[in-house]
């Protein structure tokens, strides 16, 4: 597949997207979008939003839940200001993009519409970060080059206050 076909804005993955053909590299990636994501999506326990060719073929993916930082987990940062009680936050899941199209920016527009979509879904629900589980260092310095900062004791658990969210797409 040609990494200069036009893509499309992600959207909630469906029965009619094609996604055998992906292939990020990281196999657990891949088996969760042609396993898992549907099912998981139409259940509720995870959304799933998919970017595409006009064919309809996935070359990147992110599933977003809702989820929460214990108190004593989170960076000061994200205590500040609230009582000593699990933090909301929005898991992303997962994010991953086709082999085919690493390096050409599909990544950073994915976390960019997953932070736009956590930000509306603020205005109507407590929310306070946005919350990655780094699978490995390259991943984790993806997240560090977006502010993302690590939960003390979880180096590979890192969030994104959503004030700085507000900042990063202003």
């Amino acid at each position: 597949m040609s990494s200069t076909a036009p893509l499309h804005r992600p959207e909630p993955i469906s029965d009619h997207h094609q996604v055998a053909a992906f292939d990020s590299g990281v196999p657990p990636l891949n088996d969760f979008l042609s396993r898992h994501a549907l099912a998981n999506h139409q259940s509720g326990s995870a959304k799933t939003f998919v970017a595409t060719t006009d064919r309809k073929v996935v070359v990147g993916y992110y599933s977003l839940s809702a989820s929460q930082v214990l108190y004593a987990d989170a960076p000061t940062r994200l205590q500040k200001g609230v009582a000593r009680h699990p933090i909301p936050v929005v898991l992303l899941a997962r994010l991953a993009v086709d082999l085919t199209w690493h390096g050409k920016g599909l990544g950073s527009g994915l976390l960019k519409d997953a932070i736009l979509r956590v930000l509306s879904a603020a205005e109507g629900i407590g929310v306070r970060a946005l919350l990655v589980h780094a699978k490995d260092d390259r991943a984790k310095a993806f997240y560090l080059h977006y502010n993302f900062e690590p939960l003390p004791g979880h180096p590979m658990h890192l969030v994104l206050l959503l004030k700085d969210a507000r900042r990063m797409i202003e």
